[in-house]
């Protein structure tokens, strides 16, 4: 199963890059995301590199069986 987060990009300066998808613990950058499995809201502890400390932040959580891209939308499943 796959841990996947999902989450608002508030850096997002393109109008297009709106949501980091965090997919065991590796962070992606999608424009939309398609998610066809049960979600849950969560809200997790994550290192912030600009603070230089850990941060709480809210994510669209779900453990997945595959996450596949097609360009720069995924979809789950």
């Amino acid at each position: 199963m796959l841990d996947i987060k999902i989450r608002w990009n508030t850096q997002c300066e393109d109008n297009h890059s709106f949501w980091r998808v965090i997919i065991d613990g590796k962070e992606y950058i999608a424009s939309n995301v398609i998610i066809e499995i049960p979600t849950w809201t969560t809200r997790d502890d994550v290192w912030d590199s600009v603070r230089g400390t850990m941060v709480n932040k809210h994510h669209i959580s779900t453990l997945a069986e595959s996450a596949v891209w097609k360009g720069d939308v995924v979809v789950i499943k």
